[in-house]
């Protein structure tokens, strides 16, 4: 029993030095990000890990997507320290998607969103890409969008 119980804590201590100190750096970053920026004027929390601000507000009598819903919106990611890692109002080419199809926190947002509704969104990785990250996303990144809701179909 006690060469199992050391087993037990060597695979653990083996687990936890895996991941890599860079996701570790950008977990704990991002997390100090979000805590200050919850109490920044304006800014609303949906759930641990999702906030949002309003920059314009749409039609208040349009619906709101669900997930089976078809969506066009813009969307302008940045990292925390403002990298761009990509940007539909750059390429001037809307986004086109199965609500279902975008990550959680994109999700999650978008669902309460108005046609025309323009939020800025900070998502924590665990509602994001977490320790995989994107070949532009660092692992372990907040993103942060601006969501431009064009339309539901």
């Amino acid at each position: 029993m006690k060469r199992l119980s050391l087993f037990m804590l060597t695979l653990m201590l083996i687990a936890s030095c895996s991941e890599d100190p860079i996701s570790l750096i950008n977990l704990e970053e991002g997390e100090a990000f979000l805590a200050k920026n919850a109490n920044e004027e304006g800014v609303n929390r949906i759930e641990q890990g999702l906030q949002y601000s309003i920059i314009e507000t749409g039609n208040a009598n349009s619906m709101t997507p669900s997930l089976e819903n078809t969506i066009t919106a813009h969307f302008h990611g940045t990292l925390i320290n403002g990298d761009v890692f990509w940007s539909s109002v750059d390429l001037n080419e809307p986004l086109t998607i199965k609500l279902s199809q975008l990550i959680v926190g994109c999700q999650k947002v978008i669902s309460l969103m108005k046609t025309g509704d323009k939020w800025r969104v900070f998502i924590h990785p665990s509602l994001a890409y977490g320790l995989e990250g994107r070949p532009s996303i660092p692992p372990n990144a907040v993103l942060i969008f601006d969501i431009e809701l064009l339309e539901v179909i």
